[in-house]
């Protein structure tokens, strides 16, 4: 066999070594004659191998709190120069246009920091208002009912307009509801986050001085494609190198392989193609590529463009333009062989982004580093050329708030959740501004393991926010169900609660929403609430075994209410509802929480109460608690909070010892002690649990002869005193013990 080398002219080697030559003009793919009668070939423009429906992401970098930064601080930069510019109508809204239907939980993100920041920074006198541009009806009415958009929604800061963006027609001048839009009134703010890429694109090879334009078909079983050209340098080309060895199709999948085929064209015949207004526009970046004299592929958003031209028209004031997507490399564009099931998405040319708008007064766009990922700004409105503020902000950040660094750091932590202290874990989730992705990662984790009990308010805390930062997912939502878990394990019962609803109002009731919603309500102090959740669970799933237990329980629990002497269901005097505090008998279910809350020494020290080392020493006293309760010997009473759950214990001994200091213990045949947990200890909660408890005493006073309350504090504790004095207890004038164990004893006269 002859070796390649020497068979080349004596000019294109050196020693070995080929000298460089010009890459040959594209090839189209050969085919067979059975699979050329498969094929139709269309322009690119036109070809079904475009998304049918924008692909939302959610599990990718595109929503992050990192992306939501970038966009607030730009637009309310914008805000900041638009009010000063004097060209605003504060009677009208400013509008929010947000391309992309399934992009609805990033703009319901925006908006709610969006209005927090005009709140605190002076800008409260601006009406915001979020546009969706959806077509789809199902999806139009699913999310007016959505949870998180529905209070904007309802007080006019989010609107639905039914327009498909693709169309080529102008936007509705009413939204769905028939209410008109003011869309003359003011310069508007338009965000493409991730969605240009997914658009029609026309796809050229610029070969030098000459222009080739693509026209694409699908095989869905193409069989072997021939090889195509036997040249070495074949494989160098970035559109179909990969085409050059026969492939198999043993494995057979449901994707469409992609073949090509090219027409030389040129550019007065392409120009033709295109809107009156922006025929010069691509006349130009025509002549721009040419000027390049490389060969490589090429696409140029023209979609994306058009799309634009059309709002431009529409808002007649001008629009503040920002387009995030992944930007196509110097190098051009590489085209698949084989189409994704979810079509076929290309990154866009920002440059020609710029070039191809004909309105555009300004524009700018930074590549966020260390990624092929851009964000292109444009302001075509009045004075926008005197907005140095906004073009500052903009660019600051996203150098100092790139979304992608805060990917990447999200990805190193999902790969070291296991490694990470609690401690950690906390910070990352703080310095991702408590993004419910960055969360997303330690659940399982910490359902497994539980935190530790001194850093559980700090959680509560951070799961609040989290919270808030987090949007519905219309189709399906499962986050909310585990960070629902996690709260009733942390005994945030609000979010719980919160969770659970959000996840049956989007995906309906069933067996696990409704017994988690039981245990909130039980765990609150709801007790019908609770029962009829339970029993609405076991008709969902009558055998599953832990609803029986739930169902049983809740029932021991309330017949235990409804027998025991010194308690009344129906007493309205049990309960706050200012403070959303009531008084329940201790049940079984609150002793995770009373060991808890119980957990430092000093409240046993102040109470003279039982010193708890191990959660098995307060079940083993419960029975005793449990017969003396029902004997009527003591009341053991839950202070338990419509938000909190369990915070405090109350102890009611209405048969006390009588002490060797007590002068009138004929008189006082009631003996109050109480408590408050220590991560709600100065809230008040005190003196209001200590008021409920005489008002029940007093309830009681002449079925059980009492006349009484009694009680003590030491000397030191100053606290408990003050609590019993502003409720009305009086001191009395002995005292037992001296120094730091010196005894206070207390009275109240119950009315007769």
């Amino acid at each position: 066999m002859t070796d390649e080398r020497l068979s080349k002219k004596p000019e294109e080697v050196f020693n070995g070594v080929e000298y460089a030559t010009l890459t040959p003009a594209p090839m189209s793919t050969l085919l067979s004659d059975k699979q050329k009668q498969q094929c139709t070939f269309q322009k690119t423009l036109n070809a079904d191998i475009w998304p049918t429906k924008q692909v939302p992401s959610i599990s990718e970098s595109w929503h992050s709190q990192a992306w939501v930064e970038v966009y607030l601080d730009s637009l309310l930069a914008w805000l900041h120069d638009l009010k000063d510019s004097k060209v605003l109508n504060k009677s009208e809204p400013v509008y929010l246009l947000l391309l992309g239907c399934e992009r609805y939980a990033f703009g319901l993100a925006l908006l709610q920091k969006l209005w927090q920041g005009c709140q605190q920074q002076g800008l409260g006198d601006i009406n915001i208002c979020l546009l969706l541009c959806i077509d789809d009806q199902a999806m139009q009415t699913q999310l007016v009912r959505h949870p998180d958009f529905n209070e904007y929604y309802q007080n006019g800061q989010a609107r639905i307009v039914n327009w498909d963006m693709t169309s080529c027609q102008p936007i509705p001048s009413h939204d769905i509801d028939g209410e008109t839009l003011a869309i003359a009134a003011n310069p508007a703010a338009c965000l493409a986050h991730g969605v240009f890429s997914q658009l029609s694109q026309a796809i050229y090879y610029m070969h030098y001085q000459d222009i080739y334009c693509a026209e694409i078909a699908c095989l869905q079983t193409p069989g072997e494609l021939e090889q195509t050209h036997s040249d070495k340098h074949y494989q160098e080309l970035p559109l179909l190198w990969d085409l050059k060895t026969a492939q198999s199709v043993a494995k057979k999948d449901d994707k469409q392989r992609t073949v090509y085929q090219w027409r030389k064209t040129n550019v007065d015949r392409e120009v033709e193609l295109v809107e009156r207004e922006l025929a010069p526009q691509l006349g130009t970046v025509f002549r721009k590529l040419i000027a390049r004299g490389v060969s490589q592929a090429v696409a140029i958003p023209l979609t994306a463009t058009q799309l634009l031209f059309q709002l431009e028209q529409n808002f007649s004031k001008g629009l503040y333009q920002l387009i995030s997507d992944n930007m196509v490399a110097d190098s051009g564009i590489n085209l698949p062989k084989v189409l994704p099931n979810t079509g076929l998405d290309l990154p866009v040319d920002m440059n020609m982004l710029s070039l191809m708008n004909p309105c555009s007064y300004s524009s700018e766009f930074e590549k966020l580093h260390g990624s092929d990922v851009a964000i292109y700004m444009s302001m075509s409105h009045e004075k926008s050329d005197e907005f140095n503020y906004t073009r500052h902000v903009f660019e600051k950040a996203c150098t100092y708030r790139s979304p992608i660094c805060q990917a990447e750091i999200s990805q190193s932590i999902k790969s070291r959740a296991r490694e990470l202290t609690e401690t950690q874990i906390l910070a990352y989730i703080r310095q991702s501004k408590f993004d419910p992705k960055v969360l997303a990662f330690f659940i399982p984790r910490l359902l497994k393991e539980g935190v530790l009990v001194e850093n559980r308010m700090q959680w509560c805390h951070v799961l609040s926010q989290v919270w808030q930062n987090h949007i519905i997912d219309c189709a399906h939502e499962s986050f909310a169900f585990e960070l629902g878990l996690l709260a009733i394990d942390f005994s945030h019962w609000v979010l719980a609660k919160n969770c659970m609803l959000a996840c049956m109002e989007i995906n309906g009731p069933n067996t696990a929403y409704l017994h988690n919603l039981a245990l909130v309500a039980w765990a609150t102090g709801e007790l019908e609430i609770a029962a009829q959740s339970a029993e609405l669970a076991l008709d969902f799933s009558p055998q599953d075994v832990q609803v029986k237990k739930l169902n049983r329980d809740i029932a021991n629990y309330l017949d235990y209410c409804q027998h025991i002497a010194w308690f009344d269901m129906k007493q309205e005097s049990t309960q706050c509802e200012a403070s959303g505090l009531r008084l329940l008998p201790l049940g079984e279910h609150q002793l995770g929480e009373f060991y808890s809350q119980y957990r430092r020494g000093e409240i046993a020290e102040r109470l003279r109460g039982v010193k708890l080392n191990q959660f098995s020493q307060l079940t083993g006293i419960w029975p005793t608690w449990l017969e003396e309760g029902c004997s009527g010997k003591k009341a053991h009473y839950a202070l338990v909070h419509d938000s909190f759950g369990f915070v405090g214990a109350i102890i009611v001994d209405f048969y006390p010892t009588p002490d060797v200091s007590d002068k009138q213990s004929s008189q006082c045949n009631a003996h109050l002690s109480f408590w408050v947990g220590c991560d709600y200890q100065n809230r008040g909660f005190g003196k209001i649990g200590v008021n409920l408890a005489v008002l029940a005493i007093q309830s009681l006073a002449k079925s059980q002869n009492i006349s009484h309350i009694k009680t003590s504090a030491w000397a030191h504790n100053t606290a408990s005193r003050r609590i019993l004095k502003r409720v009305g207890f009086t001191a009395l004038e002995e005292t037992q013990g001296t120094g730091v164990e010196q005894e206070v004893f207390y009275q109240l006269a119950l009315a007769k």
